[in-house]
């Protein structure tokens, strides 16, 4: 035998024997491929649902979200005081239904009465430069001595630096957005 042939064999003595050291093969880990975790579903019951405790809240539920939303928001701050609905009304050149906050945010929603005309407005926690790089067809402002640019951002939007880490968020053309920007950025 030639020493190649002595080497394949031996390699191949060595291989087998590695392969049948450990007995079975072990279980795949959980999650993989080869072992999907599945949902167990919850077990079935006749009783009520638990109610909290004395002095406890209730978790929020849908309906509860729904009567939070308001058409005549009543907190002392909401973005629906930066720009009153005449105010709106003489932007958007159309009657409008009245404005009405939505809890996320706090977003104040404008929208025509005959459909059409949709405008949101909204104060958030986020970084100008953040935003300013997710913006696509970017088109830089001045609204009241603030940075702003418009854009889209999944829809066309302006964003108005308010400080650091505030933006006012502006969802509409942006014609149409810089002129609310304007009404609401006296108002702050």
């Amino acid at each position: 035998m030639t020493t190649r042939l002595r080497i394949l064999s031996a390699a191949c003595v060595v291989a087998l024997g590695l392969a049948g050291c450990g007995g079975d093969d072990p279980k795949p880990a959980a999650g993989t491929p080869a072992n999907p975790l599945v949902a167990a579903p919850e077990a079935a019951t006749n009783e009520a649902p638990q109610q909290p405790a004395a002095g406890e809240e209730a978790p929020i539920g849908y309906q509860k979200l729904v009567e939070d939303q308001s058409a005549k928001p009543q907190r002392k701050f909401t973005p629906c005081n930066l720009v009153t609905k005449a105010q709106a009304r003489a932007i958007l050149g159309t009657a409008l239904l009245d404005p009405v906050e939505a809890v996320q945010g706090p977003t104040c929603i404008y929208r025509g009465e005959r459909g059409g005309a949709f405008v949101g407005l909204a104060v958030q926690s986020a970084s100008f430069d953040r935003l300013r790089r997710q913006v696509r067809g970017e088109r830089v402002l001045d609204v009241a001595g603030r940075d702003a640019i418009c854009g889209t951002h999944g829809q066309p939007t302006l964003y108005a630096r308010l400080s650091a880490d505030r933006v006012l968020s502006v969802t509409a053309p942006c014609s149409v957005a810089a002129k609310f920007a304007l009404t609401a950025v006296r108002e702050l």
